[in-house]
């Protein structure tokens, strides 16, 4: 009777299939609605004083 020689594991193949590297799609988010019943705040300052400002912040 003849034995067959023993495979050394560090020359075996594996045949596992490789795993998916490709990840799923991200779910689409629905944009952040503003309330209905928001509404800007009045200033107090006049269009002189935020003209005066303006300019000073452009220089």
């Amino acid at each position: 009777m003849k034995l067959k020689p023993l495979k050394d594991p560090m020359y075996t193949k594996s045949h596992t299939k490789p795993a998916k590297t490709l990840s799923q799609p991200l779910p689409k988010k629905q944009p952040h609605k503003s309330l209905s019943t928001w509404q800007p705040q009045q200033t107090t300052l006049t269009r002189e004083e935020i003209r005066a400002i303006i300019l000073e912040q452009i220089g």
